[in-house]
Formats: C-alpha cells, structure tokens, sequence
C-alpha cells in the first residue's frame, strides 16, 4: 500500500487487519494526514490484539493534536470508550486511560470554549483528569513504560495548574522527577507552575523567589535542545517563557543569592524540632515559601487575607474571624495527625482501659483517635470555605444547605455556575471550584470521581460522622473461615491506610486554603483600584494570650 492507493481508494473497510495496521505503520512519519483520513472511517478496533488497539488510537489523538484535527482525536476517544476494559489486564488498562487522558487533553487544546479563556466548565479538561487519575491509580501501572509513567504524572500536574489547582499539580511533576530527574517536560512545567504561584502571591518577597525557582527549572528544561525529549516547539517555548520570568528581575539573569536562606530556626525545644520538621517535609505549613523549600524559613503559617476592605465593620471582622478559625484549626488537625502517627510508646491515658479482643486484630488507641479527630477536622474545614464562599461573594444560600461542593451552583445539586464565578478571571478561585470535584456526590461519583482519594476520603468521613471506623492491623479477609468474625457495624480500615488518607485531607485542605486566601487577596486589590467607598482597617496580628 503506498499513498497514491490511498489517495484513489474510497472504498473504506469499518475494521482493520493486523496486516493493515503494518502497512499503516510504513507510512509514518511522512504521511501522516493520509493515516489519519484512514482510520477516521473506522467503526471499532475490537478485532485487533491491544497493542494494535492502542497503536490507532495514539495515531489518531497524537496526529490529530499535530494536524489540529478535532475530527481524528473524537475518533480516537470513540474508538478507545467502545473498547470493553473488563477484557484488558490492569497494565493494558493503564495504557489505554493514558491515551484517553491525552485524547480530551489534545481536544481541550484546540477546542476555542466560545473563546473564552477564562471558562470554569471544560469538560474534555475534567475527562482528561479522571482519565490520566485512573491510569495512575492501575495497579499495574508501575509496570506501564516509563516513558508512558512520566508523561502521565506530568500531563495530570498541567491539567492541575491549568485549572488553577497549581498547588497540587506540584506532587504529580514532582512524583515524575523523583522517578527521572533529567525529564525535562515535567522541569519544564514546574517552573511554569511556580510562575502562576508567583504572579498569584501577594507578598512580594515570596513572589521574587517563585519568580526565581521558575527561571532555575525553565532554564534546566531547556537544556533539552541538546537531547531532544520534547519537541523543539515545546523546548523553546521554555525558553522563551525563562526569558520573560528574567525581564521581570532588575539585573536578570536573577541571582542564586535569592535563594540563599539563612537566620531561621525550628524552635525551643527538640520536640517542637522535630513537628517543624515533619511539616516541612510534607509540605504542611500554610506558607507559599514550603511549595518552593524545607528550609526552616517556610515554617510559619504566615498565609492571610490581605486587608478587607468594606463600608461595614462586620463584615471586614466576620471575614477575618472566620479565617482565624480556619487556620486554627488546620494547625490543630496537623498536630494531631502528627501525634496519631508518631505513638513514641502507649499512652498514659490508655493505660487501665479494658477492650474486648473481636479475633479481627482491633487497634484501640488514643493515638488511632487521634488520627481519626485529624481527618474529620481537616475535612471540615472544606465546609467552612463554603461558608466563607457564601459569606464572601454574596451566594445567599442558606446556613442549613451550605456545601462546599455545590456553593458555587444557583441550586442545590445543580449544575449552572452561579453569575458570581462565571468567566470570572481568578485563576486561585476556579481552582478551588476545581477541588470541589473531588468530593462531588452526583454525576462525579466514585467510579467518575476526577479524585478517587477525594471520593474515599469523603466516605471516610461521613463513616466518623455517622457510624463508626474500626482500625485492624491486617486488612479484613472475607473468606468463609473469617467471616463469623466480621464486624457488621464497621467501617473497617488498616492503620496504615488512615494514616495515608489522613495526610491526604489535611493536604487537599493546605491547598484549599491557599487558593482562598490568594483568591480573597485579588479581589481585594480589584477593589483598592476602583471608586468603591471602603473602609480600609488594618489589624495587626493578634498577640498570644489566654489558651
């Protein structure tokens, strides 16, 4: 088969024969429009072995995307949803929701949204997420290529930041680099990433660093002109962007001495040491400077508001008490999880207490609860954002239906943007819009979920709420020898398994609180260049005083 048959041949055939896809293949890469119009006639890929499968449809989304052809990609994302994934082993599964993932992400690209940059509802966006999330979460997905690893860790983090969850999208470039540090789409990226954190940080020293570590990892990404990872295109648009962060700096290019960080500590006493040191580890500080570094600089939860600015006093003082008790009790929920995973010997207060042995290898403890008290009051603090959402852009929804899943809708388990957020150019708060979608209950449930962790996390929670959570040591077989020993009140979950989804809340929530209180702050700078009459207080930090 050469070109000039398939110039003549109209005559299409719905299916194509391995032999086909061989002949295909000689094509490339020089004709690659005459593949494309190929395979846009085909009506199923059921016949052939998975890789084949796999092979059209990465021809039909990565040349699509090439050639902006949205014909061929919908195509591709036919082809691959009609494919049965109950038949595929969990590898072949991966691989395909990689290439699904890339298929609405390429279609979301070339797609104009009414051209309106600033759209909240993407839904090729959303697709791609849930997509790449589930080829991540595979159980085999280990054993995917590697190539195909980083790419999907570093597509999901743009995914992130484009939507304005620039916070979280750092674990998935970050998880990328550990697994191959030189691979410069995911450097590349990242200094994109600390870019938007920039130019979204109020503090302008804060906003010097971000500036700073994005032109170290663009200039590091463009190291790839000389290896050839990325394509050119992509490779000087690193550079280009590198260029533009340097104009930003009085002598670029900008100095190392921006990051040379000295004259911080960590505290008292070896105790209190060693807890900073944990948070900064896990990135738990409520410090933009963390996302950048672990050096004890970034250990103060220094994030806030900004000045509020209204005609009445109530409100500018409901705004920052609210706030105050957000971060409380945030700090409360990180020092407890801190304490439940770091039991150095039982506890005093156990000591005496009297527990029944249920033959399922219970854990009882005081460090357990408090494990379970951190999550639940991490997870609560997603309430409060929606009270504070309400409160602050004016929802009027009532104090019994607040929920931060759906505040942003005109009802209750709606689906039209209340006028408030459409469109609205405020890339922290879409972003945490976006985050909402991870604890949805309607059309995002479970198997939808963009965020499955979200969606678990939420069962967990309601489970604490509700009815209550038995810590085992050992997951719950359901074998007929063990099954007279099952707990029917339960909700039961390994030790092990908690702590993880415990850490997993209170990150999901430092990212929410991130995003408010630098979406709060461009609102406020919106109002300090307008004719608004205000009242402009000032509080200063409140001074330690009666615990």
């Amino acid at each position: 088969m050469d070109s000039q048959d398939m110039d003549e041949d109209t005559s299409f055939v719905s299916e194509l024969t391995e032999k086909e896809v061989v002949e295909l293949h000689k094509l490339l890469p020089g004709f690659k429009q005459e593949v494309v119009t190929r395979l846009e006639m085909l009506e199923s890929v059921e016949n052939l072995d998975p890789l084949n499968q796999f092979r059209v449809i990465g021809w039909l989304v990565d040349f699509g995307g090439d050639l902006d052809d949205n014909l061929a990609i919908t195509k591709g994302i036919e082809l691959g949803e009609s494919i049965d994934k109950s038949k595929l082993s969990s590898q072949n599964r991966g691989m395909l929701h990689y290439r699904l993932g890339t298929a609405y992400s390429n279609r979301a690209s070339i797609t104009t949204h009414d051209g309106n940059q600033w759209s909240w509802a993407i839904p090729d966006i959303e697709e791609a997420m849930k997509q790449y999330r589930r080829a991540i979460q595979e159980e085999d997905f280990e054993i995917l290529p590697e190539m195909e690893q980083w790419r999907a860790l570093t597509n999901l983090g743009n995914l992130y930041s484009t939507v304005g969850r620039f916070v979280e999208a750092f674990d998935y470039w970050n998880e990328a680099l550990i697994r191959q540090p030189y691979w410069f789409p995911a450097r590349g990226q990242r200094g994109i990433g600390f870019l938007y954190y920039a130019n979204h940080d109020y503090d302008a020293g804060h906003k010097t660093i971000l500036l700073k570590k994005a032109y170290d990892e663009l200039e590091f990404a463009g190291l790839d002109q000389y290896i050839g990872i990325s394509p050119q295109s992509t490779t000087q648009r690193f550079l280009q962007i590198k260029d533009r962060v340097a104009a930003q700096f009085e002598s670029p290019p900008p100095s190392d001495e921006i990051l040379d960080f000295e004259g911080s500590d960590l505290g008292n006493t070896e105790e209190e040491k060693q807890y900073r040191r944990w948070c900064l580890n896990h990135r738990l500080f409520l410090n933009t400077l963390n996302d950048v570094t672990d050096d004890p600089v970034a250990a103060r939860d220094i994030l806030n508001l900004g000045q509020i600015r209204s005609e009445r006093t109530e409100r500018i003082v409901s705004c920052l008490g609210l706030w105050n008790q957000l971060v409380e009790e945030y700090v409360t929920a990180r020092y407890l999880l801190y304490e439940g995973l770091s039991p150095s010997s039982e506890h005093f207060a156990d000591n005496g207490v009297q527990h029944m042995n249920t033959l399922d290898y219970p854990i009882h403890s005081i460090y357990g609860e408090k494990l379970k008290i951190a999550l639940r009051t991490a997870y609560s603090i997603f309430d409060k954002i929606g009270q504070f959402i309400n409160y602050y852009f004016e929802c009027g929804r009532d104090l019994t239906e607040l929920d931060f899943t759906d505040i942003w809708y005109t009802e209750r388990h709606g689906d039209e943007l209340r006028e408030q957020f459409q469109n609205k150019p405020n890339l922290p708060l879409r972003g945490l819009y976006w985050l909402s979608k991870d604890f949805g209950e309607w059309d995002l449930h479970i198997e939808g979920s963009i965020d499955k962790s979200g969606r678990k996390l939420a069962d967990i929670r309601d489970a604490l709420e509700h009815r209550y959570v038995k810590l085992t040591m050992v997951p719950t077989r359901e074998d007929n020898e063990t099954e007279r020993f099952n707990d029917e009140l339960a909700t039961t979950i390994v030790r092990d398994d908690l702590e993880d989804q415990a850490l997993a809340m209170l990150r999901k929530a430092r990212a929410g609180l991130i995003y408010l209180a630098l979406a709060v702050n461009m609102e406020e700078e919106l109002k300090a260049g307008s004719d608004e009459l205000a009242m402009p207080l000032q509080f200063g930090p409140l001074q330690p005083g009666p615990q």
